[in-house]
């Protein structure tokens, strides 16, 4: 069992020793307003949330999310790592083939989410040595968690070969997001006929920088992720920032990265899911295959808890109040505490206050049903809707 990673992983305490993208000095030349997130300097916004909110779901929006892990895990052969991940998640990972990615989870033995990844069988042939086999990107603040977890359960499941290789040192990773982004890509000289699926990852060449492009999303818009060597990444930020203009772009900072994923009902790891969360209670019932050949690591209590009921469901709902609701406020129904909040804000997209949580499941709600969230104090009426509240 072999781990490599940069040295100074674990979270900082503070904004002096927060780790930084290549692109950091970028981010300051161009006014961006810098904040801590996850042990990172991340630029938390450029203009106005509204602005970068409205300019994603009308143009495009160019974010840097070089702060996400990106671990590539190897053994000896491309199987045996596959076999081995699969014990490890509740998506059936035989539907993977070169260039094929999934959606899927941690689970802890109890069924809750240790962290919502995304698991990418790469290109067959690459010309970024780094990427071989599979890769996995997890979440900011739960990389090195990943990492611990799928080193321990190497060696407990006896995968004395799994190698665990964390490459964020040495390459960044952008998305390029909103109806106008085949646009933008076009104007580097991509060839927009050629993109990959939905959930699908090919390596090809910007400008004559390989690179690796993939489809997967994170705010309710088309788009494009891009994986780039490190040492070009000022570069080609630069360069579809410019070639983009004609198009509308802008650099997008975290805050608008929250309110569209929000509008797109996309749950945050640490607010919406939770190792105290199943992917069952958390509305991601797709993305759990317990028919898949084989066990997976938490098998067990979901089945259970299919069985048994899930004690609680996720929901969104509105609020008929120009109010925020915050993570742990209160869901009451007729006066009774019946849930909590997990996330919220103001849809800028709809501007009415929206949100979403876990209420328990001895009552079912469907759209159109009542509640109410306890906000600073003060019961305000809010309404079920369906799942998401944007749909492109």
């Amino acid at each position: 069992m072999m781990i490599n990673s940069p040295s100074g992983q674990a979270a900082p305490e503070s904004q002096e020793t927060a780790q930084k993208t290549a692109l950091f000095e970028n981010h300051v030349a161009r006014g961006a307003k810098m904040v801590d997130f996850a042990g990172w300097q991340m630029p938390l916004q450029y203009t106005k949330v509204l602005e970068e909110h409205h300019a994603v779901r009308q143009s495009a929006g160019l974010f840097d999310i070089s702060h996400m892990g990106l671990v590539v895990v190897t053994s000896g052969s491309l199987a045996n790592t596959r076999t081995f991940l699969d014990q490890l998640v509740p998506q059936n990972l035989e539907k993977l083939y070169p260039g094929k990615a999934v959606y899927t989870q941690f689970l802890n033995p109890n069924g809750g989410i240790i962290d919502d990844i995304i698991i990418y069988q790469l290109p067959a042939i690459s010309h970024l040595g780094d990427f071989q086999e599979i890769l996995v990107i997890c979440n900011a603040s739960n990389t090195a968690k990943d990492m611990d977890w799928m080193a321990q359960q190497a060696q407990a499941l006896g995968f004395t070969d799994i190698q665990l290789q964390l490459v964020s040192n040495r390459y960044s990773l952008f998305a390029l997001q909103g109806p106008r982004f085949a646009d933008v890509l076009a104007r580097t000289g991509y060839d927009s006929d050629h993109l990959p699926k939905r959930f699908h990852i090919a390596e090809t060449q910007v400008q004559g920088t390989p690179v690796l492009v993939s489809r997967t999303g994170y705010t309710g818009e088309d788009g494009v992720e891009i994986v780039v060597p490190s040492d070009k990444a000022n570069h080609l930020w630069d360069l579809l920032l410019d070639l983009g203009k004609p198009h509308a772009i802008q650099p997008i900072g975290l805050g608008a990265r929250d309110t569209l994923r929000l509008e797109a009902a996309y749950p945050l790891h640490g607010h919406d899911i939770s190792e105290q969360d199943t992917p069952l209670q958390a509305g991601l019932e797709w993305s759990v295959k317990l028919n898949k050949p084989g066990d997976f690591i938490g098998k067990d209590a979901l089945l259970r808890q299919q069985q048994d009921g899930l004690g609680k469901a996720f929901y969104c709902f509105t609020i008929n109040k120009r109010t925020i609701a915050r993570q742990h406020d209160i869901i009451l129904k007729d006066g009774v505490p019946v849930g909590e909040v997990t996330s919220g804000s103001i849809s800028p997209l709809f501007n009415v206050p929206i949100g979403m949580g876990y209420i328990k499941t001895h009552t079912v709600f469907g759209p159109g049903d009542t509640i109410q969230v306890r906000v600073r104090g003060a019961d305000v009426d809010a309404e079920i809707v369906e799942r998401p509240f944007y749909q492109k």
